[in-house]
């Protein structure tokens, strides 16, 4: 019987998105692992050795492993992820009416991103703002689940992500 995803391992590997990494799920295991898209690329394009640091060998060999085996899925990235559409709906859950308006302008324009951590940091209101994208994050992740057909838990798993599976 395949062990289920931790929802809270998906969700920080989609907190985690990076531009050059990806993060991937065992549907056997539950198992949630980020790993260098330039080791993911080698695996993908066949090499079967690199010059690497010790250090990387072993993200090299699950590498290979992800390329090879069914099992692996790869999770929701930073394209699926619209960052942009969480800070609308939070100004959108915002009662306050003057406040709503300048989280909305702040998304506006150039340098959105940058205004709206402003704003959010100048009002204070950091942890609801958290707290949003969170559950945000999590709906994409039990979306993910239903869309892979794999069983999910709530909370986190004891792996870590960059652990090498045993």
């Amino acid at each position: 019987m395949a062990a289920p995803f931790h929802l809270g391992d998906i969700v920080d590997a989609m907190e985690m998105m990076l531009d050059k990494a990806r993060s991937f799920g065992n549907r056997e295991t539950g198992q949630v692992v980020t790993i260098s898209l330039e080791l993911i690329s080698a695996a993908e394009e066949g090499e079967e050795e690199l010059d690497l640091p010790k250090w990387q060998e072993a993200e090299w060999e699950l590498a290979k492993r992800i390329v090879r085996e069914d099992a692996w899925l790869r999770l929701p990235g930073k394209y699926d992820v619209n960052e942009w559409e969480f800070m609308r709906g939070f100004a959108d859950s915002v009662r306050s009416r003057r406040l709503q308006e300048e989280l909305l302008d702040a998304i506006h324009g150039r340098g959105a991103f940058r205004m709206f951590k402003s704003t959010i940091h100048r009002h204070r209101i950091e942890k609801d703002w958290y707290a949003f994208r969170n559950e945000a994050l999590r709906e994409i992740a039990e979306e993910w689940c239903e869309e892979n057909e794999v069983k999910w838990v709530p909370g986190r798993s004891e792996f870590h992500p960059h652990a090498e599976e045993s």
